[in-house]
């Protein structure tokens, strides 16, 4: 019987909170876009993994500095593949991390082109929000090329800051809200 009254005081000091503060609620996740990005066959036969990965690092060095919220996968990272995939599955990894939307960049080497870029944002609903492409034949080396569509394509996706597809948050830190002991005094 004593045993039974010290669990019933315990329960009822846990329920009244005596024993403790109760643990935060997890923060309302805001909007965040889940970043794909695919090289295409082309562009392993004729460019190097190094320019494909350095434009799928740089324009994701862009998005964050224009305070887009990138959702990056614990787990996986950032997708970086040579492997098509199709947009459900990457919908579905983005519905996993919650994210608000999905931007699918494909990085293409055509026969006439040092790079071609192409950036489709989509809602998780599959439905294509919209697409931007940029690309280069006229610089006289690939490097040349590469920041020519590399500005081509941020100076495109900067008219779509702040859009669905796009979004963008306040750099702001959040402020915290009061703990108990805060508020008590």
């Amino acid at each position: 019987m004593r045993s039974l009254t010290i669990r019933a005081c315990v329960f009822l000091l846990l329920a009244a909170g005596v024993a403790g503060p109760a643990p935060a609620a997890p923060a309302a996740a805001g909007p965040g876009v889940y970043v794909v990005a695919y090289r295409t066959p082309a562009h392993v036969q004729r460019s190097k993994a190094d320019v494909f990965h350095g434009f799928s690092q740089d324009l994701l060095a862009w998005l964050r500095a224009k305070s887009v919220p990138v959702v990056i996968d614990p787990e996986r990272g950032t997708i970086e593949s040579e492997s098509k995939m199709s947009v459900e599955s990457m919908l579905n990894i983005a519905r996993q991390l919650e994210a608000t939307s999905l931007l699918l960049v494909t990085v293409d080497r055509p026969m006439t082109r040092w790079i071609k870029v192409t950036v489709q944002a989509y809602s998780l609903e599959g439905k294509l929000l919209w697409s931007e492409d940029a690309s280069d034949a006229g610089s006289l080396s690939g490097k040349g090329g590469y920041q020519k569509t590399l500005q081509r394509i941020e100076t495109d996706l900067e008219k779509r800051l702040g859009q669905d597809g796009l979004p963008v948050v306040d750099a702001k830190p959040p402020v915290p809200s009061p703990t108990g002991a805060d508020a008590a005094s």
